[in-house]
C-alpha cells in the first residue's frame, strides 16, 4: 500500500509513525496548523501542529474515558461544561447522560467546522442536539466571566503550549472549582503516562488546593505516542473510587460503550507502581 508516514513527535526520544494515504484538508488557522488525513489503520485523523488529536478508529477510548468517570462520580449531573473538544467526540459522550445542558467552549472555530465536514462520525450529531450549546471563544476567559454554575467540567485540550498552557494552571483550576456546584467534578486530560510524568504531577499539584479529592487514572489510546494516556479528576464531593459498580452499570445502560465498563472504572485508577512512584516523586 502506497502512502507517506505521519510522525507524531511525542517527546525528543519517542515518536509514533502512522501510515497515511491521503491528506483531505490543510489550513493554518489563527491558532494552529490543522490537517486531516486518511489512514488504513485509523481511518480519518485530525492533526494539529503535527500532533494526532483524534482518529475515527480509537476516538471512543479517549472520549469515553474523559467523559464517563467524572460524570458518574457526580451523583446527578444536570449541567456540563466542556473546554476544547472541537471534534465533538467528548460532547457526544457527555450527551449520553440525561443532562439539561452541555456547553462546549472551543477557541478555534476551524476545528469545529472541519471536524463536522470530515469527521462527522465522531460527533455523531451531537452538535445538533438541542441540549448542546457551542461557544467559539477562549475557555479561560469564558470560565472567568461565567456566572452559571455547572456540575461537571471536562477539559479536552492540546498539550500545555501556546493558547492551551493556561488550561493547566492552578489559577484556572481554582476558578473552575468556584464555578462548580457543591458536588462538582473536574476532569482533564493530563498527558502521556509514559513520557509526561512531570506534567501529570504538575496537574495534580495545581488541582490539590481546590479539590477535596484528586485522582489520576489511565487508558490505552492507540494512536497517541506511548499509547498509555492519563486523565486527572478533581472532586468537591464524592471520591470516584466510591462509585458502586452497580450504579455505573445502571446509569450507563443503553449507552453502547466500547471501552469503559463498571469493573474498568476502578481498574483505571489502579495505577502501576512505577507510575505512582514517578508522579509522587515530582
Amino acid at each position: 500500500m502506497r502512502g507517506a508516514w505521519l510522525t507524531d513527535q511525542g517527546c525528543l526520544d519517542l515518536t509514533t509513525s502512522i501510515l497515511v494515504t491521503r491528506r483531505l484538508h490543510e489550513e493554518q488557522t489563527p491558532y494552529q496548523h490543522l490537517e486531516i488525513y486518511e489512514s488504513p489503520r485509523f481511518g480519518r485523523m485530525l492533526v494539529l501542529d503535527g500532533a494526532v488529536q483524534t482518529t475515527e478508529a480509537d476516538e471512543f477510548i479517549y472520549h469515553e474515558m474523559l467523559a464517563h468517570p467524572g460524570l458518574l462520580t457526580h451523583p446527578a449531573p444536570r449541567r456540563a461544561l466542556i473546554i476544547g473538544g472541537g471534534d465533538g467526540g467528548l460532547l457526544e459522550e457527555t450527551l449520553k447522560h440525561p443532562l439539561e445542558r452541555a456547553t462546549m467552549v472551543e477557541i478555534d472555530g476551524a476545528v469545529v467546522r472541519r471536524s463536522r465536514q470530515y469527521l462527522d462520525v465522531i460527533s455523531a450529531g451531537a452538535f445538533d442536539d438541542p441540549r448542546a450549546r457551542l461557544v467559539i471563544g477562549d475557555g479561560i476567559a469564558y470560565v472567568g466571566d461565567a456566572r452559571e454554575r455547572v456540575d461537571v467540567a471536562l477539559v479536552d485540550s492540546t498539550d500545555p503550549v501556546g493558547p492551551a498552557a493556561g488550561l493547566f494552571s492552578g489559577e484556572f483550576y481554582a476558578v473552575l472549582a468556584d464555578r462548580l456546584t457543591p458536588d462538582g467534578v473536574l476532569v482533564v486530560q493530563s498527558g502521556s503516562a509514559v513520557y509526561q510524568h512531570e506534567l501529570i504531577a504538575m496537574v495534580r499539584r495545581n488541582m490539590a488546593p481546590s479539590f477535596r479529592v484528586v485522582r489520576t487514572y489511565a487508558a490505552t489510546v492507540l494512536a497517541y505516542p506511548g499509547v498509555l494516556w492519563s486523565f486527572t479528576i478533581g472532586s468537591l464531593g464524592r471520591d470516584p473510587l466510591d462509585v458502586p459498580s452497580s450504579e455505573i452499570a445502571r446509569r450507563t445502560e443503553g449507552f453502547g460503550l466500547r471501552y469503559y465498563t463498571p469493573a474498568g472504572h476502578d481498574a483505571a485508577f489502579d495505577l502501576p507502581p512505577y507510575l505512582r512512584d514517578a508522579i509522587a516523586a515530582r
